[in-house]
């Protein structure tokens, strides 16, 4: 992963400066922290790797030339104003049978000592009156338009770009690196570019998590391409046998891998000199075209009498 291996010494450094601002946390909330930290921590053994929020910084190197502490700054930001959000998205994802009382009083004050971390280390950087903080607004619109619009407008079947609002926040690692770099100029292409990695990054996503999702009945690129592939309303509740049919029997897979690709040519024809982003993507789209290829290998296994296959599909259906 040539868009990892350069900077994983600079990343171990910013994981240990979180580390170090969370253990200053009152207690219990420093241990709380650093547990919560360790699951999205790259060096952690299973953790989840949440690369673009870490290295964004890192891949505007090429158009900005700041020393190395900048970029490590700015990761630092990134990674504190992950985990605020990831929080954000656990508390509103707790279905209502699930939730008891006082669960979230941990989850809301380490959100807001997080927060402020968040702020704190971009207000080191960027004086209240810079243009970064109307970038910052406009981001956070962004992402609350994505959390409350995304389903009822069904962004992926209408217009998937706007899947990217509901991680909008990620493109402060480079907007903030452009400004430091005096390439303001750059940023709205910066910021079409990153959407597109953002909308694959959610449909790989969406990939991974489409049976859970189908019992939580939250939002799914891949379920939405579903319904609407079959001429299905947005209202329709999929069945787990209707999605697992589309994905095992009728390849719907491939038309999603199809999608990916197509954005993957809309990078390349950008004018920014981005490649770890580019190649970042590729890793994705590749990763969803192989996933495709397995199921359709699948399917062919199964029309020459492929017993194995045979019955893990029985198992889905």
């Amino acid at each position: 992963m040539e868009w990892f291996k350069p900077y994983e010494h600079d990343l171990s450094e910013v994981f240990a400066i979180c580390t170090a601002k969370i253990a200053e946390f009152p207690p219990p909330l420093n241990e709380i922290g650093r547990r919560y930290m360790q699951k999205f921590d790259v060096f952690q053994e299973g953790s989840a790797k949440n690369y673009i929020c870490y290295l964004l910084p890192f891949w505007m190197k090429d158009m900005t030339q700041l020393s190395p502490d900048i970029y490590r700054t700015l990761s630092t930001a990134n990674i504190f104003g992950m985990l605020y959000f990831f929080i954000q998205d656990d508390i509103m994802d707790t279905h209502p049978s699930d939730y008891t009382a006082g669960m979230w009083k941990h989850q809301l004050a380490l959100a807001n000592l997080l927060h402020t971390e968040f702020i704190h280390t971009y207000l080191n950087l960027f004086p209240a009156d810079s243009p970064f903080w109307n970038y910052f607004k406009d981001y956070i619109e962004e992402w609350s338009e994505g959390v409350i619009h995304e389903s009822l407008d069904d962004y992926f079947r209408d217009n998937p770009l706007l899947i990217a609002k509901k991680a909008a926040p990620v493109k402060l690692g480079s907007t903030a690196a452009l400004l430091l770099g005096n390439r303001p100029d750059l940023i709205p292409a910066a910021s079409d570019l990153m959407n597109n990695v953002l909308l694959t990054l959610q449909m790989m996503d969406d990939w991974a998590d489409y049976e859970q999702d189908l019992t939580d009945g939250s939002y799914n690129c891949l379920l939405s391409l579903i319904k609407s592939e079959n001429n299905l309303p947005r209202t329709h509740l999929l069945t787990t046998e209707e999605a697992h049919s589309a994905i095992f029997l009728h390849e719907i897979l491939h038309h999603y891998a199809n999608i990916a690709s197509a954005t993957h040519q809309r990078l390349l024809d950008s004018c920014l000199n981005t490649p770890h982003v580019i190649s970042f993507h590729k890793t994705l789209v590749d990763e969803l075209i192989s996933e495709a290829s397995n199921i359709k290998n699948g399917r062919k296994m199964l029309e020459h009498g492929g017993l194995q296959y045979y019955l893990s599909i029985l198992s889905k259906l």
